[in-house]
């Protein structure tokens, strides 16, 4: 089976929970027998994949550019001459990295695109706009053989949100690519909550920041935040200001998946108050790690986390201040949800991912 994943991730981000994914999967299914996998992305920004170059075939160049229209450039190259390079190749599947309009490979080859969330139909970044379907997405969806939600909550979203066959869409689970490190936990000189990914509106940074203040556990601990951008922005330090919240208080870090295990491992609990997910691999993340969950009660997050984390509604303030006391306030509930959440992360592996995301090739190939 001849397999091909195009380049529109991998010159848009540089790092990024898709393009691992895509890499994840990508390089199990490459070891099987009878798979031929290539990743053509003429021009790529992504350390994910270029970190496999070697391991991986990719059909491409890793571009270090920095100035402001980078993305731009490689999705334009990538646009150009993907197709030509995939009709050269003529693969028997074409598993799409994001959602484009127009098909990516030759009018035989069969092709599968991953849907995520539904965030940006929920939660749309200009206010002039009104939530709901976007049409390049539909055009996508019309003309994929088959969608994979990556969770029950999407494809719900998805079949609610689009109109789509039911009969093309399928679920598979995410994984966490975080392993436990081998250098200690991450000493710090007080104890600290985390909090992990991008601060944008829909992930509710400021929310939890304001039940930190109301809980008064800001006095004692500290609100460490790991990813997104380097610093806090001017809005944020203004909020924090109006909640009397000392800037000393937030601590913003980047690191590699090595630092960021150690500061699982180390912190009172991993605090994720998104508004909604499609899937969230942060806190299987956390538990790979033995640090203890509290997470929003809405979207995908029940279906990720099961009985392993505490829950909260994340758009009551009280509600995320009474979880982060009764995990600050009891060592042995902390250590109970930590044990849950090593017997919870056994569930989700990249393994089983790349085992179900292949059979939903071959499916499509026997119905040739």
């Amino acid at each position: 089976m001849q397999i091909c994943y195009d380049y529109q991730i991998f010159a848009a981000q540089k790092y990024g929970g898709i393009s691992r994914y895509i890499v994840e999967v990508a390089s199990r299914i490459h070891q099987y027998q009878g798979a031929e996998v290539r990743i053509v992305a003429p021009l790529y920004r992504c350390k994910h994949l270029d970190e496999k170059r070697g391991q991986l075939p990719i059909v491409g160049h890793f571009f270090p550019g920095q100035f402001n229209n980078a993305t731009g450039l490689c999705m334009k190259a990538g646009k150009l001459l993907n197709r030509a390079v995939a009709g050269f190749y003529r693969p028997d599947i074409v598993h799409e990295t994001y959602y484009s309009e127009d098909k990516l490979s030759h009018p035989g080859t069969k092709t599968v695109i991953t849907v995520h969330d539904m965030i940006a139909e929920r939660f749309p970044d200009s206010s002039s706009r009104e939530p709901g379907p976007f049409s390049n997405r539909q055009v996508a969806f019309d003309r994929a053989d088959h969608l994979i939600c990556v969770s029950q909550n999407t494809q719900a979203d998805l079949l609610r949100m689009y109109n789509v066959d039911p009969s093309k869409v399928s679920v598979t689970p995410l994984a966490s690519s975080i392993a436990p490190s081998n250098e200690p936990p991450i000493t710090t000189p007080e104890p600290y909550f985390f909090y992990v990914g991008s601060r944008w509106g829909y992930k509710n940074f400021l929310g939890l920041a304001r039940a930190f203040r109301a809980c008064g556990l800001h006095e004692s601990h500290k609100l460490i935040c790991f990813g997104g951008d380097d610093a806090l922005t001017k809005n944020e330090t203004e909020a924090l200001a109006e909640m009397e919240i000392p800037l000393d208080r937030v601590e913003t870090i980047n690191g590699n998946d090595d630092l960021l295990s150690r500061y699982y491992a180390a912190a009172v609990a991993l605090v994720y108050p998104s508004l909604y997910e499609g899937f969230g691999i942060p806190p299987l993340e956390a538990m790979g790690c033995s640090c203890p969950v509290l997470c929003s009660n809405t979207s995908s997050m029940p279906e990720v986390a099961g009985d392993a984390a505490i829950y909260f509604d994340a758009t009551d303030t009280s509600s995320i201040a009474e979880a982060l006391l009764k995990i600050a306030n009891s060592p042995d509930e902390r250590q109970r949800f930590i044990q849950k959440g090593k017997e919870r992360v056994k569930q989700f592996s990249w393994d089983k991912c790349a085992q179900e995301t292949y059979a939903v090739y071959e499916m499509l190939l026997s119905r040739q």
